[in-house]
């Protein structure tokens, strides 16, 4: 006859669904960063990549510039078609989960875009299984990869609380994937610079991204504040890159 052993932990024989007796555990010490080397940037999908090569050719010469003092991890956004692809599965009934798949395809077609620019230069697309299990052997046999900016939660994504639309999109997948590896940097890049300067999240009443973006970091481990810039100004990522003040750059 066989008795029931325990591991000694501190949560043996309790509920991991209950924070109260997990917080203690949670809170007893700091996570460690992943890659606190790396720098993730995301190429707005409406706002650079549908604007075609007057946007995407500059950036990515930036980026191909950039490659010989930073490693990256490159994320791109769904735009237009995403949208798309969204009404089209709501006016379907389609669930959030699934109209969250059909959207990311659409930026990973834009990922497979610019992963195609800088493939001369050693940059590859990667999907969201490899980015999740083999990014840091990627990253150093090349110095940045490309993925999509969607979060990798597919079927089991949630609606927002007003609607069917999938909550997390490409600016909170960004901030979540960032967060996840402990990014040093994190850096939006599309249409406009925002208000300007450093400003605090609660006090944006327009953030120039996602508002979920700013809940999300309020609860973040390691990104305490992200980078908004204007790419269609040539040499502003460049900037961003090396620590610059430009833009906006929004703290939590």
């Amino acid at each position: 006859m066989t008795t029931a052993k325990d591991v000694r932990s501190p949560l043996m024989r309790q509920t991991l669904l209950d924070r109260e007796l997990v917080a203690p555990v949670d809170d007893d010490q700091p996570v460690r960063r992943i890659l606190p080397w790396l720098t993730v940037v995301k190429l707005s999908g409406t706002a650079i990549m549908d604007r075609g090569p007057d946007a995407v050719l500059p950036l990515a010469d930036e980026l191909r510039t950039a490659l010989a003092t930073h490693r990256m991890l490159i994320l791109t956004g769904g735009g237009i078609r995403a949208r798309h692809v969204l009404g089209v599965g709501l006016d379907l009934g389609l669930p959030a989960g699934v109209v969250a798949g059909l959207a990311a395809t659409e930026a990973e077609q834009n990922a497979h875009l610019l992963a195609a620019l800088l493939a001369a230069d050693g940059v590859s697309y990667l999907p969201h299984g490899t980015v999740a299990h083999q990014l840091a052997g990627h990253l150093a046999a090349s110095p940045a990869v490309v993925a999509n900016s969607w979060p990798p939660y597919g079927v089991h994504e949630f609606p927002a609380a007003t609607g069917k639309i999938p909550q997390h999109r490409g600016d909170a997948g960004t901030l979540l994937l960032a967060d996840a590896y402990g990014a040093q940097r994190t850096i939006y890049v599309t249409d406009t610079d925002g208000p300007g300067g450093r400003v605090a999240a609660t006090a944006l009443a327009d953030p120039p991204v996602d508002p979920l973006v700013l809940s999300l970091m309020a609860h973040a481990k390691h990104v305490r504040e992200i980078q908004v810039v204007n790419g269609l100004v040539v040499g502003n990522l460049t900037k961003a890159l090396g620590g610059e003040q430009v833009g906006t750059v929004i703290t939590a």
